[in-house]
């Protein structure tokens, strides 16, 4: 044939068909060229009939009974024979296709607990935005608010989802290979479905915790700003202008030595004398008089003190009239105050005296008749 010729009949058989215009066109550039049409018409058809052959939809049979095979199915559906159409290098067996997915299925059940932390966070929002945040995770992102494994399930649910259909596509006539497939795609939502209603449960348990933490301390009163700490000084001046002489000796102790705390010890001192001898408890104002004093010499601060109180102590035994034991008493004095004491006693019994014999009943004369 003609090479002019040749390459106008590939070019009218490019669409897989000749019309009728085209068939035309080639007998008359055949009949120009002296080629036989005839032969024309022959060659024609026999290409025709090729490129119609090669186009139609190869029909797989099974090689063990006979039987039409669909063009997915390599399973027959009468004897179950599995038919390999490709080499088996570059095929998986069925078993290493189940076994694939039962690893996928171990991994997610293998999978180890994670912490809590997306748990805790996520009720955190939920009680901080007063719950939109359950809005904005359901209905905009459409998403689980509590489960902890969403990237992982997302991972397992499409390389298992990826290996049932491959199993489907290659097996998907066997029943005992759909059987398998829907026991282990059960498995693995069974696995996530309990995670996640662990971590839904967990997570209503944590944001009902913070709810009623946060409400408690709604209730409780706040502390009141602690007072600056008080100085031993301090307290000892403040209990003895309270006159609370207990404590006042309690916070004294607790100073140091020094000359602070020998003026204010002289001040309590002074206190207690005065509570003591008001009380009429002159002995204990005497005692305490006396407990500030060491050694032979008594100084003229604590003789001048006990002094006073021994003069109190004596004008109370003179107003119930007790002159002998305010006589006593006046050997406890100073010297100088014994004199003046012993003056003061003689003075009121001779008042006192005079004035019994005045209040004595004179006796009447008898007149005589």
């Amino acid at each position: 044939m003609n090479t002019e010729l040749q390459k106008l009949v590939e070019y009218a058989l490019v669409d897989g068909y000749i019309t009728d215009k085209e068939r035309e066109v080639l007998r008359k550039k055949a009949q120009n060229l002296g080629f036989d049409l005839d032969e024309l018409d022959m060659i024609l058809d026999g290409k025709l009939y090729e490129l119609n052959k090669s186009s139609k939809p190869k029909v797989n049979k099974c090689p063990s009974c006979g039987e039409i095979l669909s063009g997915l199915s390599r399973v027959c559906p009468s004897c179950d024979y599995v038919l390999y159409a490709e080499s088996t290098e570059n095929i998986q067996t069925l078993d290493e296709m189940m076994r694939s997915l039962d690893g996928s299925v171990s991994a997610l059940q293998a999978v180890p607990k994670t912490g809590n932390s997306k748990i805790f966070n996520s009720a955190i929002l939920i009680v901080v935005t007063a719950g939109l945040y359950i809005i904005y995770k359901k209905v905009i992102k459409k998403e689980a608010l509590f489960d902890r494994y969403a990237y992982i399930n997302e991972k397992i649910i499409a390389s298992t989802d990826s290996q049932v259909r491959n199993l489907r596509t290659k097996y998907g006539d066997d029943q005992n290979v759909n059987q398998y497939i829907n026991e282990r795609i059960a498995e693995r939502d069974a696995v996530i479905a309990k995670r996640q209603k662990g971590d839904t449960v967990s997570g209503i348990i944590t944001v009902v915790a913070i709810v009623g933490i946060l409400f408690a301390f709604s209730k409780m009163e706040m502390p009141k700003p602690s007072k600056p700490v008080e100085s031993a000084e301090d307290k000892t001046e403040r209990y003895i202008k309270a006159g609370r002489i207990g404590q006042a000796k309690i916070a004294l102790a607790e100073m140091e030595e020094g000359y602070q705390k020998d003026e204010l010890d002289n001040l309590l001192r002074d206190l207690e004398i005065d509570s003591l001898t008001n009380a009429e408890d002159y002995d204990g104002a005497l005692n305490v008089i006396r407990a500030g004093h060491i050694g032979a010499y008594i100084p003229y601060e604590i003789q001048d003190k006990s002094d006073i109180v021994i003069e109190q102590q004596i004008n109370s035994l003179l107003l119930k009239a007790e002159f002998d034991k305010a006589r006593e008493r006046v050997v406890l004095a100073s010297y100088v105050k014994q004199g003046e004491l012993n003056l003061l006693i003689d003075k009121r019994e001779s008042a006192y005296k005079n004035l019994q014999e005045q209040n004595k009943p004179t006796k009447r004369k008898k007149s005589r008749r």
